[in-house]
């Protein structure tokens, strides 16, 4: 149903994207007990541990058809080293990941295939693509990937500064994270389990990732539901080229966290298997945290918030001389934390998450065709401990995505594939039938490539959804490289989020006569490389349109009726005036509204940027002041933001104000022993800062965390 059919919808309780999984998990537990629905309790009969027995059967399976498939194709004389395949990974030769490697994506222009889908230099992308390298992974001021992420243009955390324990979900120009959709070597995740199917970006180690792409506006015609906003890829570690090197880190700070990790990697060349390459990695990580409410004037001390996690990582990859390539990959993850019952409530609340993330990527070229495949199957499992009884929920997805492109003649690439989606909630943890849906999306593109200074990008995704039907998505996107100096851009595309299991079936409010949520993005703008490319420049325009957007509505449940709109301006720049400095800085101007209706049912125009500010400022500083030394500061200016209060007294979102605030992090590194020891040390928020990124939450003052890390 569209806003106009909804206008005389009477409304009581509604989500908008500002809200955070957590609190609408929490919500939701509560509402179950206010409308007297039945938890389930126990475990269900397939526990954890035969599940990590059965993931790691299946690793070990598609360990041997990878030796045995290879083997066939390989030659016993292949000497070379390894490159990745799109969608495998970084397309290019393997080589050691020594912290002492140090890589200028700035003069280099990395091969990226985030925008294409095939390997493609930054530069000739229609689209602008954001690189974080290995070497800005290795000197960021912390050790998880949300804070990284949160110092780029345009992308917000949200309560990064929080509690340790709190939820983390991703803005992008301004929108929600559920419009944010998340890759791993260019194979999307997804969490069922929870109510806007966000996978929790706490889950993600830094430690496994090679470099991160990010690509803004709709992305929906290559990577399918959930990229409105963009598409974050992040791409895993390459095996070292040695036939193996340990690698380890560990880290102490504030709140007594603690972090240690250790890993081998290495390359097997021998006899008549193909050449091998595979990375294993264990991860712990612990804190005491700090409390996740705001204690109001005149409560008692509330309780601490703290989370400890375990992660278990394998991935190995096979190449033949004859273009054959083959990856299989087991992620493990088990997190246990704790959570505040809201906004300035303290409670003993705990929340358990276990992670299955396996499958394989294969690929083959022959001259000008390549053939790419991949599939990953996540399985999740939340409970929720809360003064209401204990919630679980479970939620499995499968993914296959298989394409081919070929590159006819000198300027003329086509790509076409299909992806293949199926999600499920089982039945056994909500008392409800297993509600399960499936997307099956053949899409085409085609790509002019460096054409008298032209690329271009034309293509269009056909996806038929097992509820609700068909829906298309296209995009345009041209770019011109008008000089040696200058690129100029543009794109036009539409997106598209389907409605989760939740939202279609779920144990309360569903509506199985959900529509997609669709988008149009447009976006221009232009580049500069300046002074022999030690600086460049980058500014854009978007406007965003998001309609059907779906809220929950009490009693009704779950209804498409809203319509949002993003607009906005983002500004940055690096320079980098020798091997000693390198300075980048940003500015973002975003803005928004949502047309919904209010608590009488009345149409009405309001803001719609919950927790984003309409001006921000980042500055990153990065020297080299002496041989082995390297420093790394960043400051963010973020202006006033709305947020969006739940009332537990009314059952109503409260609108509210955040004040500015600025924030400087600065971090050091030494290396010692040839640069295969690192020492560093972190301080968070140097000037001890207080301000207010969720109303009714806590943040945190001036930390440190100093460790130590290892490779040999």
């Amino acid at each position: 149903m569209s806003f106009s059919q909804f206008q005389s919808a009477p409304t009581t309780v509604q989500y908008r994207s500002g809200t955070s999984s957590q609190e609408r998990n929490y919500l939701i537990s509560s509402a179950k007990k206010h409308r007297q629905c039945i938890p389930v309790h126990g475990k269900s009969p397939i526990t954890y541990e035969s599940r990590f027995k059965i993931a790691g059967w299946v690793f070990l399976f598609f360990g041997w058809l990878s030796i045995s498939s290879a083997a066939l194709a390989g030659n016993a004389d292949y000497k070379g080293t390894i490159s990745q395949s799109p969608g495998l990974g970084t397309p290019t030769p393997l080589e050691s990941t020594d912290i002492s490697t140090t890589t200028d994506t700035l003069l280099l222009n990395p091969v990226v295939v985030t925008a294409t889908k095939i390997p493609a230099s930054q530069r000739e992308t229609a689209k602008p693509v954001t690189v974080i390298d290995r070497e800005t992974i290795d000197l960021s001021p912390v050790r998880d990937l949300a804070r990284l992420l949160n110092l780029q243009s345009g992308l917000r955390v949200n309560d990064i500064f929080g509690s340790p324990a709190n939820n983390r979900s991703l803005r992008m120009q301004g929108a929600g994270g559920a419009y944010t959709l998340i890759l791993i070597d260019g194979l999307a995740i997804n969490d069922p389990s929870g109510v806007g199917g966000v996978f929790d970006m706490r889950l993600l180690p830094l430690q496994n990732i090679e470099q991160i792409e990010i690509l803004k506006g709709s992305q929906s015609t290559l990577y399918g539901t959930d990229a409105v906003a963009g598409v974050v890829n992040l791409i895993t570690r390459q095996p070292d080229s040695a036939s193996i090197r340990f690698h380890g880190d560990a880290a102490y700070g504030a709140w007594n966290t603690r972090q240690a990790s250790l890993g081998a990697s290495g390359t097997l060349r021998s006899g008549s298997l193909p050449t091998t390459g595979y990375t294993i990695r264990y991860r712990n990580q612990s804190t005491d945290g700090f409390s996740a409410a705001a204690r109001p004037d005149g409560a008692p001390e509330f309780g601490s918030d703290g989370y400890s996690s375990d992660s278990f990582s394998a991935d190995v990859r096979l190449q033949s001389t004859r273009g054959f390539t083959l990856a299989p990959f087991l992620n493990i993850t088990r997190y246990q934390g704790d959570f505040d019952d809201g906004a300035f409530q303290d409670a003993d609340n705990s929340l358990s998450i276990d992670v299955i993330h396996t499958g394989v990527r294969t690929g083959f070229q022959s001259g000008n065709l390549r053939l790419t495949a991949g599939y990953n199957a996540t399985l999740t499992e939340r409970s929720f401990e809360t003064g209401f009884g204990t919630f679980e929920y479970e939620g499995v997805m499968h993914n296959a995505d298989i394409f081919a492109d070929y590159r006819a003649g000198d300027y003329l690439h086509l790509l076409s594939g299909i992806n293949l989606q199926d999600t499920r909630l089982p039945g056994r943890t909500t008392g409800l039938p297993t509600a399960s849906s499936s997307l099956i999306s053949p899409y085409t593109t085609i790509y002019l490539r460096s054409w008298n200074g032209v690329n271009a990008q034309l293509g269009a995704r056909l996806n038929h959804h097992s509820e609700y039907g068909q829906n298309l998505s296209y995009t345009i996107a041209p770019s011109w490289i008008a000089s040696p100096w200058l690129k100029l851009f543009a794109s036009y595309s539409t997106g598209f989020k389907t409605p989760t299991l939740n939202e279609l079936f779920g144990p309360f409010g569903p509506n199985p006569d959900l529509k997609p949520q669709n988008s149009r993005y447009l976006n221009g703008g232009g580049e500069v490389f300046l002074l022999g490319e030690s600086l460049t420049a980058r500014a854009l325009y978007f406007h965003r349109e998001v309609d059907d957007v779906i809220v929950y509505v009490f009693p009704q449940g779950y209804i498409n009726r809203d319509l949002q709109r993003n607009s906005g301006m983002e500004v940055s720049a690096t320079y980098t005036p020798g091997s000693r400095v390198t300075l980048s800085g940003w500015y973002n101007y975003t803005t928004g509204e949502i047309r919904t209706l209010d608590a009488a049912g009345a149409a009405i125009t309001r803001g719609n940027l919950i927790r984003v500010p309409a001006h921000a400022v980042g500055l990153n500083v990065f020297a080299r002041p002496i041989p082995h030394l390297r420093l790394l500061l960043d400051a963010s200016w973020n202006g006033k933001r709305d947020d969006l209060y739940f009332n537990p007294a009314t059952f109503t979102n409260d609108e509210v104000e955040l004040d500015a605030y600025l924030l400087v992090n600065i971090a050091a590194e030494y290396r010692l022993a040839s640069d295969r020891i690192g020492v560093f040390a972190d301080i968070t928020n140097l000037f001890n800062s207080s301000f207010t990124e969720v109303y009714g939450y806590e943040t945190g003052g001036l930390s440190l965390q100093a460790g130590l890390r290892v490779a040999l």
